[in-house]
């Protein structure tokens, strides 16, 4: 008898309720569509495209739309219960965020060891998992935007690490602010810690390592905030009863959308105005304008941004991120056309995010886990046992996949501005001397190439550059004569030359020889004031051969430079050169080998007669 009760009570089904998720507030189809922009943006910038500029601003809309849509989340969990469970609320994050990201760091780390090993790939892995991965960054020094070398395929994971932060800070503070001063009034702390965010951007910028402005969790908080913000403003109650001012939202907010796709496609991150006057604020501020009038305000903002293909992507954004860049920097070299590897790379990506969507994350967020251990019979002890014995197997994976992580080497880290490749000795050999003018092409360049120069030694010259001249001092010294000084840096960026030529031409007579742009974009204002600055001496404009997409733009800039102010200021062109001999560069593309690095000696040496 006891057998059988015993049988009957095993066989007994077992009713498990539905995963119902406390933090539930309305949905809203146009927030979807925002998010796919943002990402679409993300995407086509990493691409290098040329008309995604700005494309790295759809993390800030990302940022605002985390901030609102969690603080939404917060603010129904406080009016339903009064009060917030933290722990619930960081067990959802962790099922809807967790998963597809070990997925991908272990995917990862599993192909580039199969298909293409990369060193040093144990130390991102980790913190990338840690969600740590921004700091891990910023103290190794490795700047975000230019990339010559070999990137990590982790780098993009700065940015959920900055959100995360964020979701254990803010809920904390939230709970703890709201209680004492009410909502409008933490809205408008929020929109103040802003503020101090871009003040904090603006401190830490330094245009040659913008690594502290672009990667400090403080100093990227202003969207997350203005988000949270919006959130307490504007809350699902108010959405209904705005469409009564329809067209005023949908004009707010269409003029708002343009401005943000401007942004998207022309804004630099190499601009100083980003982070000294608060450009990243600026980003949230109409983001967070766009996002009111698609929650349904703005009838005709909503509407565009729900269209279904853009909220199919936009429900997928967080795959697409957390997978589109592993696959660009595991296509890197691939032997073909640029549109025709980005078609690769895209249709991977949205292969790759959709099954993740539908047999990993969807899942998983509705609760397949969950079901999982109530039919194991394990409690909260045992879950816990099991999240442990998980993160330990999933560390372990990490380990076996990875070789020991070498120290951090700043110049040759994932996106460094740019690492001297010391393929062949640096003593430079001899080499013809290049006479390249103002309008030299590719043709004059060869031509040039033919011509010896023997002029007599100059004055002490001051060349001012970047890796490329760093990895080429010792030619330009041989070229330019043993006085000659070369002031060179990893990364440096062109804003900061004027003030060095100024510094330089307030104690010395001799020539001057700029060689910057390989790193970013030059504006025309930046060497306007360098000529000023270098005062009548002679100065030489070096241009720039880089796979990037300032190159044209940078050369056009210096080119105009030099054709309007005389025969005082020369224009080389480096890229024309480069073009008739490839081989005077190294694997990267970017950095001369001992042949190229004596060729752009003498070709600086020959535009100085």
């Amino acid at each position: 008898m006891a057998t059988l009760e015993g049988a009957l009570e095993a066989a007994r089904p077992m009713r498990i309720r539905p995963v119902r998720n406390p933090f539930a507030v309305p949905h809203a189809p146009g927030l979807d569509g925002l998010r796919a922009i943002a990402v679409l943006a993300v995407v086509a910038y990493h691409l290098d495209l040329g008309w995604a500029g700005g494309g790295f601003l759809g993390v800030e809309v990302f940022f605002t739309l985390s901030g609102f849509l969690i603080t939404q989340l917060l603010v129904a969990e406080l009016r339903r219960h009064g009060r917030v469970g933290v722990r619930a609320f960081a067990l959802a994050r962790a099922r809807r965020l967790v998963p597809a990201l070990v997925a991908a760091v272990l995917g990862t780390l599993l192909v580039f060891a199969l298909v293409r090993p990369v060193a040093d790939l144990r130390a991102d892995a980790l913190f990338s998992l840690l969600y740590l991965q921004n700091w891990h960054l910023l103290i190794g020094g490795v700047p975000y935007a230019e990339s010559f070398s070999t990137p990590s395929p982790f780098l993009h994971m700065w940015s959920l690490a900055v959100e995360a932060q964020l979701y254990l800070l803010w809920p904390l503070l939230f709970c703890g602010v709201l209680a004492v001063l009410g909502r409008r009034r933490v809205a408008a702390a929020a929109l103040l810690l802003a503020a101090v965010s871009a003040v904090l951007c603006a401190w830490q910028f330094d245009p040659d390592t913008t690594g502290p402005a672009y990667y400090a969790t403080d100093s990227r908080a202003a969207g997350f905030l203005v988000g949270a913000a919006t959130a307490l403003l504007w809350l699902p109650g108010a959405w209904r009863r705005a469409r009564r001012g329809a067209v005023v939202f949908d004009v707010l907010g269409v003029a708002a959308l343009v401005s943000l796709l401007l942004a998207l496609g022309t804004a630099s991150e190499f601009a100083a105005d980003l982070y000294l006057h608060g450009g990243f604020l600026r980003t949230a501020l109409v983001t967070a304008v766009v996002l009111v009038a698609a929650t349904g305000a703005g009838p005709a903002v909503s509407g565009l941004l729900s269209v279904a293909p853009l909220a199919a992507l936009g429900r997928r954004s967080y795959g697409i991120y957390l997978y589109h860049w592993p696959i660009i920097v595991l296509t890197r070299d691939l032997p073909a056309s640029s549109w025709a590897v980005n078609a690769v790379r895209v249709a991977a990506t949205l292969v790759v995010t959709e099954a993740s969507y539908r047999w990993l994350e969807t899942p998983i967020r509705r609760g397949a886990l969950r079901r999982a251990l109530a039919r194991a019979r394990v409690g909260r002890v045992g879950a816990g046992i099991v999240a442990v014995v998980g993160a330990a197997l999933v560390a372990s994976a990490v380990l076996a996949l990875t070789a020991p992580a070498g120290p951090l080497r700043p110049p040759a880290a994932p996106v460094a501005a740019g690492e001297q490749q010391r393929d062949e000795p640096s003593a430079p050999t001899p080499a013809p001397a290049l006479d390249i003018g103002v309008a030299s092409g590719a043709a004059d360049a060869a031509a040039a190439a033919s011509r010896v120069v023997t002029a007599a030694p100059l004055g002490p010259a001051y060349v001012l550059g970047d890796s490329i001249s760093l990895g080429s001092a010792d030619a330009l010294v041989a070229a330019l004569g043993p006085g000659t000084t070369v002031d060179a840096k990893v990364g440096r960026q062109y804003a900061g030359a004027p003030a060095a030529v100024r510094a330089w031409a307030a104690a010395h007579d001799g020539p001057i020889v700029v060689a910057l742009g390989a790193n970013g974009t030059v504006e025309p204002e930046d060497v306007e004031s360098v000529v000023r600055s270098a005062d009548g001496r002679p100065l030489v404009l070096v241009g720039v051969s880089v796979p990037r997409r300032w190159q044209d733009g940078n050369n056009a800039v210096l080119r105009a430079a030099a054709a309007q102010h005389g025969p005082s200021v020369r224009f080389v062109d480096w890229a024309a050169v480069v073009a008739g001999d490839p081989g005077l560069l190294g694997p990267d593309h970017v950095h001369p080998t001992a042949r190229g690095r004596t060729a752009l000696a003498e070709a600086v040496r020959a535009a100085l007669g």
